[in-house]
């Protein structure tokens, strides 16, 4: 319990059901794994090979395996979470406090945004069979879901000179912090996957996604000098 408490503390903060339901398991979890040799790098790769065999299984055979899909996918950020509060626990890779290595942090970020695209394209893959505006919907979600991405790591870039006190307030936000709860797409998966309602789910997706990046788009441009 002590160790567990202790990886605890190398939290990042996300969504509520991130908090509250995804972190508590990879807590647990990080704390067992914590006793090993298994690097950081390898609970990165594991989550990649999750959400690798979800796609497989998106492609190939959707209908019969809903549920095994969900849960691939909920391990995949799962682990995610995981390779962060193992490295800072350990004080490894960009962590380690003499030789800092940004391999496994361009490891665990790129394929963390590769693989939500891999996953955008298998599931319009998988609705074009049975909707008649499949691709369409599939394609909109995906260049919305790029927009998004685009935006936020330039915007992020630009604003590292942003003050405490507006750091402090995107983060306190309300408002943020609903919209952040809508945004994550492995809720997504995890309410309309079982459903079997792709159609739902990239439309909802990048509805949200919109709206956020407005958000994002008018608070910058109001508060930035």
């Amino acid at each position: 319990m002590k160790r567990y408490n202790e990886i605890s503390k190398f939290r990042k903060s996300f969504d509520l059901i991130t908090n509250w339901f995804h972190y508590p398991i990879a807590t647990f979890l990080c704390t067992i794994l914590s006793y090993t040799s298994i690097t950081p790098n390898v609970i990165t790769v594991l989550a990649i090979l999750f959400e690798l065999a979800a796609v497989y299984l998106i492609l190939t055979n959707f209908i019969s395996n809903l549920f095994i899909i969900v849960i691939l996918l909920q391990l995949g950020w799962i682990f995610d979470l995981m390779d962060g509060m193992m490295a800072r626990f350990k004080q490894l890779g960009f962590y380690h406090p003499t030789k800092p290595s940004k391999k496994g942090y361009y490891l665990d970020a790129v394929s963390d945004h590769i693989l939500k695209f891999i996953i955008i394209c298998a599931l319009a893959y998988q609705l074009s069979i049975k909707h008649e505006f499949g691709w369409e919907i599939g394609i909109i979600a995906l260049l919305i879901h790029a927009i998004t991405q685009t935006e936020h790591t330039l915007r992020n870039m630009i604003s590292k000179g942003l003050n405490q006190n507006q750091k402090k307030l995107i983060n306190n936000n309300f408002t943020t912090n609903i919209m952040l709860l809508f945004n994550n797409i492995y809720l997504f998966y995890l309410i309309f996957i079982p459903m079997n309602r792709i159609d739902l789910l990239l439309i909802s997706f990048a509805s949200i996604e919109l709206l956020l990046l407005s958000k994002r788009m008018i608070f910058f441009w109001v508060n930035e000098p």
